[in-house]
């Protein structure tokens, strides 16, 4: 008696694992969307971190200002000046010439505005307003880039050299 009702607890139970394993049509699907989510999240705190530790942080507008400003302060140390601007070193000699622009226009504002572009490629783009002689009648704005040299964002040499053009000033760090 109890062979018989053994073989038939058997039989039931192997019955409902292939009714189960017929029901089921593959893998959980929540579980796959599950381990989906953990390695998209894993991938994108990776490369998040490995693009802060490649790049610093996106800077502001008025952080770039400030920037393009340093470099024309006659009070900064001439190697911290030229450590501002892309291959610096060229403009050692231009740096007269950069006071003599400032002396030769006292009134001119300028200045970065927003917004401010990461170009993926380590470089930014800005726009920078020039009115020369402070009035607001001729105002020139030209695009200005920033390129990411050492871990530092610094001023374009050629679009430092085209500033220094709008403003009618020609030096031979800029050909």
């Amino acid at each position: 008696m109890g062979m018989p009702y053994t073989r038939c607890a058997l039989t039931t139970a192997t019955l409902v694992l292939l009714a189960c394993a017929a029901c089921s049509t593959g893998p959980d699907e929540a579980a796959v969307d599950a381990a989906r989510s953990a390695a998209n999240a894993s991938l994108s705190a990776s490369v998040t971190t490995s693009s802060i530790a490649a790049h610093p942080p996106l800077p502001t507008a008025a952080q770039l200002d400030s920037q393009i400003k340093r470099a024309l302060d006659p009070a900064l140390p001439d190697s911290e000046r030229t450590d501002l601007i892309e291959d610096g070193d060229a403009f050692k000699t231009a740096i007269p010439d950069m006071y003599k622009a400032l002396q030769d226009n006292p009134r001119a504002v300028y200045g970065v505005t927003d917004p401010v572009f990461d170009n993926h490629d380590g470089t930014l783009t800005a726009t920078m307003r020039l009115d020369k002689d402070g009035t607001g009648s001729a105002v020139r704005t030209t695009v200005v880039h920033f390129v990411l040299h050492d871990g530092k964002w610094k001023i374009s040499r050629t679009d430092l050299c085209g500033i220094l053009r709008s403003a009618d000033y020609r030096t031979a760090a800029c050909g």
